[in-house]
Formats: C-alpha cells, structure tokens, sequence
C-alpha cells in the first residue's frame, strides 16, 4: 500500500522515477517477503514436532535465504526499472543487479531442495532405532541426544510390558519428535517427571533405566523380540 517505491537496503532510497510502476513494484515487494515470512513461520510450526528440522529451516533462511532475497529484489528491481535510468544504476544500491530473472528461478529452487533433502536426511536419521553398546563399565546409547551411562550410576534396569505411549511420555521439552513414530531426547511428563527418551511411541515392551540422581531412561525398538534381547543383555552386565 506504500505510495513511494520501498526500498530493499537499510539506509537506502529507491526514487520514484526509477520505478515505472510503483504499485506493482511494491506489491512484488510484499509477495517476496511474504514468503519469507512464511517460510519462517513454517519453521516454527515444525519445531513443535521436530526442534532439529525446524532449526534447520530457520537456518538454511538466516545464512543463504538472505542471499536469496537479495538476488529476488534485483529481479524486481530489474523488472520495474525505468528505462530511463542510466547504465550507471545497473548495480542496484551498491548491489550487482541479476540480468536474467531465470537465475533467481534456479537459484530458489536449489535453495528449497537443499532444504528439503536437509530435512530429510534429519527426519530418516531421527527415526532409526538407537545403536546400543554395551562394555563391562557403561552403556552408551548412539543416536539423536545419545548419552552414556555407567553401570555404577544405574539404580534398577527392567522391562515394562507397555509402549511409552501407554505409560505416558509427556511433552517435549528437548528432543526428537518428527513426523514418524520416533521419540528422542528430553521429555517431561506429570507421571514420569523428566525423562531421557530413545523410543518407537507405540512398541510395547519398554527398557526402563533408572539412574542416580539422574533422569531415567526409557528404550525401545521397532522390533519387540530385540528389545526383549536388549532387555537381557543389560540385565546381565547390570548383575
């Protein structure tokens, strides 16, 4: 709704014989920005299922989305330029303006597949099973938010004949919960109170490790027989 042409650099002006259409030149404006704002939004309404991928958006929109919108207001500008502006103004503020609008095309498309294969590659490594170790001393669990456990911190190790979905997992506070059935990391619930996950929501049993003065435990894996097997190779060491 701006009636002067808005302007892309902090401290800059763009006059309005510049511009041969000063509506349609803002307007384009605000679609630009309008989908950066979307985009971040979008970021934060997946940080409330995975705070790994929707970081990774945030951050792939701070760093090269700046770039990105850089070279979208040169195509703007480009588009809406009069002609009458001399060659000297082929650098928009200070800034080399892109001669073909198909580069800033390309150039989002690249950005936003790069994002998404980010995505990705996060959410398929958030929904492995973790890879447990077992030596004479410590346990050490490899996976999102991982740790390791020494066996002389370790209070009780035993085996619940329910999914963490039926003992009641909570909420999030700092961890993995994407977009499968995967849950990593820190949660908190009212039954449990604060509790290190490294679970398939609804596979049944259920490895509780209760730690000393630290948050317990709860493993399980997509296959019910390996985390039975698990179950026993614990006990043995923990014995």
């Amino acid at each position: 709704m701006r009636k002067e042409p808005m302007h892309f650099w902090s401290g800059t002006t763009v006059k309005p014989e510049e511009i041969t259409d000063i509506r349609a030149y803002n307007r384009a404006n605000g679609i630009m920005w309008g989908i950066y704002a979307a985009c971040t939004f979008l970021s934060g309404i997946l940080s409330f299922f995975s705070i790994i991928v929707g970081a990774a958006l945030l951050f792939g929109l701070l760093i090269p989305g700046i770039g990105v919108l850089i070279f979208s207001y040169n195509r703007i500008y480009n588009k809406y330029k009069s002609s009458s502006v001399s060659s000297s103004h082929s650098l928009v503020n200070g800034k080399t303006a892109i001669k073909n609008p198909k580069a800033a095309a390309i150039l989002f498309t690249l950005f936003f597949a790069g994002i998404c294969i980010i995505i990705g590659i996060m959410s398929y490594y958030g929904e492995l099973d973790p890879e447990i170790i077992i030596d004479s001393d410590k346990i050490r669990i490899e996976a999102m938010y991982g740790v390791d456990i020494n066996i002389s911190e370790i209070a009780d190790i035993s085996l619940i004949d329910k999914s963490i979905n039926e003992i009641d997992f909570g909420r999030r506070t700092n961890g993995y919960d994407g977009f499968g059935k995967a849950l990593k990391g820190n949660f908190k619930s009212d039954s449990l109170g604060e509790t290190l996950l490294f679970v398939i929501e609804n596979s049944s049993p259920t490895i509780k490790i209760e730690r000393i003065g630290q948050k317990d435990i709860y493993i399980s894996l997509t296959d019910s027989d390996k985390t039975r097997h698990l179950y026993q190779q614990l006990m043995q060491i923990y014995r």
